[in-house]
């Protein structure tokens, strides 16, 4: 009986420290955030409400890891002249100058024939777990599903590039 009552309390504390250690797609999402960090991105879990799809009568609410880069090169003048815009993955009849499977939430029509260009460059560099991107003068966004390891990560920031240095 002594055996059996051993045994059930080393299960117990095997079963409690199983609980408390992170899971692998944990560690995986802690190790990308660190390499973010290490990039220049801020990340945050936002709160995004999609525009609507075509057929859905009300907009979708999702929480999704927001990837950030501070802008920190525009001049005083730029900030004011500033057209933010909001881009979702998903159909609808704001498309104007995106790819299929995009649609505008905000700046539709208010950006340059080169600016959507660009836009559209860039939303086929990125991987599909991106799932929105959103300028201001203050910050670029990237709304990522965290999938694909730090090398996905990297691609995003390297195809994010050509729209930094184009203050789009």
């Amino acid at each position: 009986m002594e055996w059996v009552i051993s045994i059930v309390v080393m299960l117990s504390l095997i079963g409690s420290i199983m609980w408390i250690r992170p899971s692998p797609r944990e560690r995986m999402v802690s190790q990308i955030r660190l390499h973010a960090r290490k990039l220049g991105f801020t990340v945050q879990l936002a709160q995004l409400e999609t525009t609507r799809a075509k057929g859905q009568t009300e907009p979708e609410k999702i929480r999704v890891p927001a990837y950030r880069v501070l802008r920190h090169d525009l001049s005083g003048d730029e900030r004011e002249r500033w057209i933010s815009w909001q881009i979702f993955r998903t159909e609808n009849v704001a498309n104007q100058g995106l790819p299929a499977g995009w649609s505008w939430k905000r700046g539709e029509y208010q950006l340059t024939d080169s600016a959507c260009a660009l836009i559209r460059e860039l939303i086929e560099r990125l991987p599909p777990e991106v799932v929105a991107l959103e300028s201001s003068p203050v910050h670029f966004t990237v709304y990522w599903r965290e999938a694909g390891g730090a090398e996905q990560l990297d691609a995003i920031y390297t195809a994010l590039q050509p729209i930094l240095q184009a203050k789009i």
